[in-house]
């Protein structure tokens, strides 16, 4: 009986490890196998509209504005490169918990031949729970070679021992990371190099199409078909992008027969750019992708479509989809505030936004004389005179912040961490209530320029 205790114990131990190696080692950017482990975090039977393909999703649709401007529950299960066959079984996979009403699958990819996808998206596979689904996703990616350990893959530990030469603070501390029902927000704009290169005027259509690989057809058809079978409205739709070739456009000319014989509706947004008024030398990425700006235009240009064309609730209000609510408006403060503000150069024009700053605590001090204010929500609650000493301390919820002045010595304490960049000039401080974080801290000299 001691034995048993014992290796039982011993067991639970192994376990322990293993789960907490698990939880460490994770991919947990938004390009590798986060997205799927916050879909399982989700309520069942509560994402409206689900995206399913390659980064041209992850890029291109702001589930935050769906949800916003338009009241849609979406979230997006997608990754770099990843082929018809991983959508098909990550939706598989999806459908066992949701119940979406509509799906909505980008075609990017299917121009590829199976020679140039390898094991695309087996960062994403390795966090499926294991279920005969994932066995046949892990079979599918070794269908053209052996890239992947099957067994392996399936278990998915055996893979992780590869990311522990690069592991981080935040792997460990991941209480800062938010991400965005699969979105990944990207300011970034397209060199005009890199644009030039590929002569871009207007997309210009033609007749010719030329078949894709007879297993990417087959699996178009088996994730056609399976949302058929569950009588889930299918949408399928190509996102705008600079590098769309000939050899492209021949492609999803026949992914658009394909479409057409099963009476599947297909928007393809690189024909319809002046309607979205995309301006791709400043909405794209690069000549792939959508950039955030980009995205916001292509985003309404397809809510607007479902809109006309399907009958879906607006969850906005709705108690199930706080989720939803929390995840926009940390995106509205976290991402726009911040970078809003950051981009602000001159002390008079950042003094005129703060007022403006809904749930944000703002701190304003002269590093010269002393003086501070502390503004919430845009209104004064704390105020100091030149050369008055005082001692303040406001709770905020999870931070903390000390504003003292005694014997000629300043302090602005967030966490106990100092905010005074500039010594004799002004330094402002940021905190944003709902992202429960520093959005912008920022010293401007005597001349009112940001340091």
């Amino acid at each position: 009986m001691k034995k048993f205790a014992g290796a039982a114990t011993v067991f639970c131990l192994v376990v322990t490890v293993i789960v907490a190696l698990h939880k460490t080692t994770l991919n947990k950017t938004s390009q590798g196998c986060i997205q799927l482990v916050d879909f399982y975090g989700l309520d069942d039977n509560t994402v409206d509209v689900l995206f399913v393909g390659s980064s041209h999703v992850y890029y291109s649709f702001n589930t935050c504005r769906l949800y916003g401007q338009h009241g849609l529950a979406s979230y997006l299960l997608a990754s770099p490169g990843q082929p018809v066959w991983m959508s098909y079984y990550f939706l598989e996979e999806a459908l066992k918990t949701q119940s979406p009403q509509l799906v909505v699958f980008d075609v990017c990819t299917l121009y590829r031949k199976e020679s140039d996808i390898g094991a695309a998206s087996w960062p994403s596979l390795i966090s499926m729970k294991p279920s005969l689904t994932k066995w046949k996703a892990v079979c599918a990616v070794n269908e053209e070679g052996s890239e992947l350990d099957a067994v392996g893959a399936f278990l998915s530990f055996p893979y992780y021992h590869t990311r522990y030469s690069q592991l981080t603070r935040q792997d460990y501390d991941n209480t800062q990371r938010v991400r965005y029902n699969g979105y990944k927000p990207d300011f970034r704009v397209i060199s005009k190099e890199e644009l030039a290169k590929w002569g871009y005027i207007r997309h210009e259509k033609i007749s010719q199409a030329k078949a894709i690989t007879p297993r990417a057809e087959a699996y178009l058809r088996k994730l056609i078909e399976l949302c058929r079978q569950k009588g889930i409205p299918l949408l399928m739709v190509n996102a705008p992008h600079a590098n769309l070739t000939d050899e492209k456009k021949m492609a999803y000319n026949y992914v658009g027969g394909i479409a057409a014989e099963y009476g599947v509706p297909f928007l393809d947004g690189n024909y319809h750019l002046e309607e979205m008024q995309m301006d791709f030398a400043k909405d794209l990425l690069e000549a792939s992708h959508l950039n955030y700006y980009g995205s916001i235009k292509y985003t309404d240009f397809v809510a607007d479509y479902i809109g006309r064309h399907y009958k879906l609730p607006d969850r906005r209000g709705d108690r199930r989809y706080q989720n939803w609510e929390t995840v926009s408006r940390k995106f509205q403060h976290m991402v726009l505030y911040g970078r809003h503000l950051e981009k602000i150069d001159v002390l008079a024009d950042y003094s005129r936004l703060l007022p403006e700053l809904e749930g944000c605590v703002a701190v304003v001090f002269n590093g010269q004389d002393g003086r501070a204010a502390v503004l919430e929500d845009g209104a004064a609650v704390f105020q100091t005179q030149a050369g008055e000493e005082y001692f303040r301390h406001f709770d905020l919820g999870s931070s903390d912040l000390v504003l003292s002045s005694r014997h000629g010595e300043h302090q602005v304490l967030l966490d106990k961490k100092s905010y005074l960049a500039a010594k004799t000039g002004v330094n402002i401080l940021v905190y944003d209530k709902v992202a429960k974080r520093v959005i912008d801290g920022a010293g401007f000299d005597q001349n009112g320029d940001r340091m």
